[in-house]
């Protein structure tokens, strides 16, 4: 996903290109494992102190469910923007000051932008915390491992040896009674 961004940099503030995404095989992170192709729309806008980029990608990750461990596909929107900044100025040739800040990815001496590090990051941010291969996911059995989502499984339900005062209160309190 490079963009060649020279005649942009060169352009006035306010002048913006704007391309279709369209990858095929990307790899985003050893972690991410993406199905199928990458497709998306992106807008770079020249802004004073470089290239404001803007947009939204719709890929298909391969993740695994946390509740019964199995593998399935999420299909995920993503909208990001961000700022990106000259490392070399594109009239003279000359290196700029280093970026301070960490938000602002930078554009390389050859005056390309690169978003895959820029996509990677706003995906990565997007993955909910618990991923689930299905809302009403019933997990795994604690005991044997059976997937409760086939069914249940034989097991006993554990009883905590810490409430058995309680359990024998119920049973003398029932004895009590008739």
């Amino acid at each position: 996903m490079l963009y060649n961004v020279a005649q942009l940099m060169k352009a006035p503030v306010g002048t913006s290109l704007v391309y279709d995404i369209d990858e095929e095989d990307v790899q985003l992170d050893s972690d991410l494992k993406v199905i199928g192709p990458l497709t998306g729309h992106v807008r770079l806008r020249r802004i004073n102190q470089g290239l404001l980029v803007d947009g939204w990608v719709e890929l298909a990750l391969d993740l695994t469910c946390t509740r019964c461990l199995k593998e399935f596909e999420q299909p995920m929107h993503v909208d990001f923007a961000e700022q990106f900044n000259p490392t070399v100025d594109v009239l003279t040739g000359l290196p700029m000051p280093p970026i301070d800040e960490e938000e602002i990815f930078p554009i390389d001496e050859h005056h390309l932008v690169d978003l895959t590090e820029a996509i990677r990051q706003n995906v990565l941010l997007a993955l909910p915390m618990v991923t689930l291969c299905r809302e009403d996911c019933k997990g795994l059995c604690p005991q044997c491992g059976h997937d409760l989502n086939l069914g249940p499984c034989e097991c006993q339900p554990e009883v905590d040896t810490r409430m058995s005062v309680l359990a024998k209160l119920l049973q003398d309190g029932s004895n009590s009674e008739s």
